[in-house]
């Protein structure tokens, strides 16, 4: 989809909808409306629809203009809910739904008037034009996405809008141009990583990822190498071969790096995905109830390719590298067993108590791997590592946590300033009593106590100390099973934004 910039006075915009956002009654009208009907739209203002409208969250009416009326020949009204109640995500929804409005009548180029994003009640910085305006547009093109690569009777389905209109009655100038490509560029990474989500495994393969990253690399100029099993053995990731030998599936580890003239000695950040392409559980089985959506376990490794699609449509100043292990987790003959030691990247040893955290296993030896290859200025895992951060913070939150206190609060309010919702789980040392072993120098899990914290202890073992360091827990957040405008049904490319979010702002945060 296209974002065109039309500038001229407000009695010349010329649009086949206009888009606005409603507070829930008994809520004044936001500047831009008012201006609107004031103006040009006096039509509107005496609309019995208008008074109608109730402004609640999903509600989008359409008003028509009278017959003459050429300029605008329709105001489309989307709810935003009291206005008491206002967070970033509800103006993405209600954008989302308005366009979704806009495809299902036939709107192939409806406008969205700047004045449109002012006077939102919030003070926060998350409240500028500027970040209304990404936010709205985010919404608008990311909730029209929908996976049909696999149907073959989707003829019917109405066309998405070729183009939004920005429409202002003056230039709006460099900072809301790159904001709107902004926002254009980062539903890109986001559909990617949605699309990598939501595809069958049986596509989706860690062959498939490893393709998908080579296109990535070749179309933006990044470095790759793409590690396949016996160099990974060779090189010592005892722990990653655990996992993958027992798939008939050829495992890999991607590495993607990101370095623009005169950042190659720079630390890099490094992002690394988890990308188990199917998780059966190994030996460790699972139940079958709702198995078929564990090809959702490589949505980590997802979010990291589209962060990076993100980065090379900006041109993003910063080295940065991703380090995806991918692989398949089956039970079989040469599956790993409930158990079994292995030795790591870092050396330590690992007593393998159940198979179904294989997670984990892929993960320490790419963050060892990522830390003596880099020598990185962060790191930043992510991963649908534990139902116990599910239980613990339910779907719409993931779980971050850290070896720093102020790392793991900046992403808190990075991802909140985009509506990515975090929260902070501790980290003590404490915790590594649940993984103590009377064989190897840890254990793969503790018992059912605080899952999502032991995981992420886990994987901290494998961290130097020296390092700053992130874990971001999407178990819950990477999949829905509701459609909430931005985020249709499936997989939601929770993630992406956040990252790329890190390594603009790095190390500023």
């Amino acid at each position: 989809m296209q974002i065109e910039w039309q500038i001229a006075p407000c009695d010349e915009w010329r649009a086949d909808g206009l888009i606005f956002f409603v507070f829930e009654k008994p809520h004044e009208y936001l500047p831009g409306l008012r201006g609107f009907l004031e103006d040009v739209g006096k039509w509107l203002a005496v609309s019995a629809a208008l008074p109608d409208f109730q402004g609640k969250p999903s509600e989008v009416a359409v008003v028509y203009a009278p017959a003459g009326e050429v300029r605008v020949q329709r105001v489309i009204l989307a709810g935003l809910g009291p206005a008491e109640q206002f967070e970033i995500e509800k103006l993405k929804n209600a954008a989302a739904f308005a366009l979704r409005k806009c495809r299902e009548m036939g709107i192939n180029r409806p406008g969205i008037p700047i004045s449109a994003f002012e006077g939102f009640p919030c003070e926060s910085s998350s409240c500028t034009v500027e970040s209304l305006l990404r936010e709205g547009l985010t919404g608008a093109m990311a909730g029209l996405h929908r996976f049909s690569e696999m149907k073959t009777r989707n003829s019917d389905a109405p066309q998405s809008p070729e183009s939004i209109l920005l429409l202002c009655d003056a230039d709006p100038g460099p900072v809301l141009r790159e904001t709107a490509a902004l926002a254009r560029s980062e539903v890109a990474g986001i559909v990617l990583a949605r699309n990598l989500t939501i595809s069958p495994a049986n596509r989706a393969t860690p062959g498939f990822i490893a393709e998908t990253a080579s296109e990535i690399a070749a179309k933006f100029g990044f470095r790759i190498e793409i590690i396949d099993l016996d160099s990974a053995r060779s090189l010592g990731m005892g722990a990653f071969d655990a996992v993958a030998k027992g798939s008939t599936e050829p495992a890999f580890v991607i590495v993607l790096e990101h370095a623009p003239p005169g950042t190659g000695n720079d630390p890099p950040i490094v992002f690394i995905g988890k990308g188990i392409t199917f998780d059966t559980g190994g030996i460790s089985l699972k139940p079958r109830d709702k198995l078929e959506e564990m090809k959702q376990d490589m949505a980590g490794a997802a979010s990291v390719l589209g962060a990076f699609e993100v980065i090379g449509r900006t041109g993003l100043v910063r080295r940065v590298a991703g380090i995806l292990p991918c692989t398949e987790n089956m039970p079989g003959g040469r599956a790993y067993k409930p158990g079994d030691v292995f030795r790591s990247y870092s050396g330590q040893t690992v007593e393998v108590i159940s198979t179904d955290a294989e997670g984990r296993m892929v993960l320490c030896d790419a963050l060892a791997y990522a830390a003596g290859r880099f020598k990185p200025s962060l790191m930043i895992d992510i991963a649908t590592l534990t139902g116990a951060s599910i239980i613990a913070l339910g779907r719409d939150v993931a779980a971050v946590l850290g070896n720093r206190e102020e790392l793991v609060r900046s992403i808190q309010q990075i991802g909140a300033s985009i509506g990515e919702r975090f929260w902070p789980l501790p980290l003590w040392d404490s915790y590594f009593e649940a993984l103590k072993s009377d064989v190897a120098d840890m254990k793969n899990v503790g018992d059912r106590s605080a899952g999502a914290i032991v995981g992420a202890m886990f994987l901290k073992q494998f961290v130097p100390k020296e390092i700053p360091w992130a874990h971001l827990d999407i178990a819950g957040t990477a999949w829905t099973d509701k459609d909430t405008g931005f985020s249709p049904k499936g997989a939601t490319g929770f993630g992406v934004r956040t990252l790329f979010e890190i390594a603009r702002r790095w190390p500023e945060l």
